[in-house]
């Protein structure tokens, strides 16, 4: 029963539904951490304990999965209160933290303190399921507006980007010194080289730090011109290697900017086909055939 008040819907119809994100809880005292995190798992969230504010600060730290913290306000040493603002301090504007206070009892004072950090919510222990559940839900929430806030920001400056790209493939003349053109194979395996090199860099940084959207898109579709393949528009959007709806977002821009084409997939008539435009189909090309002969002078 208490899963069911997390259901979360997709956000797409036939997308898989959104992973909730990990919660840290901070308890000052063994049986608090245990009876809390038993609450977390009746309510289906990935989470981690520990006892200690030091402990929790670089446990957050180091690990980005963790979004949601819910924290003993009275811990020794340091306290929760104080905990997120050091916490907070650390990460910056990198990452969005969404605390949940857990006190002895809820003072005005307290919830004004809570307020002005900006707590999600403020619980008395025992922690109970149903406060739970609605203080979870307004944190993922929380972080989900914070997250179109920032997509909104980046596609506010996505037009400017998209017109460069495509004044520059427009403006792009007809190089002769490219004439020999290689083999669709060659270009195949100059293109593969290039998307390998881009899945290595995810073993070493956050993919996050390279979001590059648009360009993943161009190269799948180039990929699946070269192999004569078909694509679908959630394909193309799983390869742009960002949330759903910010790349169906940029598909649809770049679809409106004349760099994609989309129509119904005539076999299933439950989704779109996609593809590159001649005219970008052919720029993708001239940059390929320059990669191609830059790798081989090297």
């Amino acid at each position: 029963m208490a899963t069911q008040i997390l259901e979360v819907p997709s956000l797409v119809a036939d997308s898989s539904p959104v992973q909730l994100p990990s919660v840290l809880v901070v308890e000052r005292e063994d049986h608090g951490l245990a009876h809390c995190m038993s609450v977390l798992k009746s309510l289906g969230y990935e989470h981690s304990g520990v006892t200690s504010a030091e402990e929790a600060i670089d446990r957050i730290c180091r690990d980005s999965a963790i979004q949601i913290v819910l924290t003993d306000q009275r811990m020794p040493v340091m306290d929760g209160l104080t905990m997120i603002e050091e916490i907070r301090t650390r990460l910056g504007t990198a990452r969005t933290i969404a605390p949940i206070v857990l006190t002895d009892a809820i003072t005005a004072e307290l919830a004004m303190k809570c307020l002005h950090l900006g707590a999600v919510d403020v619980l008395c222990r025992p922690l109970d399921l149903m406060a739970s559940s609605a203080a979870l839900r307004r944190a993922v929430a929380h972080l989900r507006s914070r997250d179109d806030l920032q997509q909104q920001a980046s596609l506010s400056s996505f037009g400017s980007q998209l017109s460069r790209l495509v004044s520059a493939l427009e403006g792009r003349g007809h190089d002769t010194r490219l004439a020999a053109a290689p083999t669709n194979e060659d270009l195949a395996a100059t293109l593969r080289a290039i998307i390998t090199s881009r899945a290595l860099r995810g073993r070493f940084f956050s993919s996050q730090l390279f979001a590059d959207p648009a360009w993943e898109i161009l190269l799948d579709l180039t990929r699946a011109q070269l192999e004569n393949q078909e694509v679908s528009v959630s394909s193309v959007c799983i390869a742009a290697s960002v949330p759903m709806s910010t790349a169906l977002r940029w598909v649809a821009q770049m679809t409106d900017a004349g760099l994609l084409r989309r129509w119904p997939d005539a076999r299933d008539g439950r989704r779109d086909l996609i593809a590159l435009t001649d005219a970008t189909a052919g720029h993708m090309r001239e940059y390929l055939c320059a990669v191609h002969a830059t790798m081989r002078r090297v």
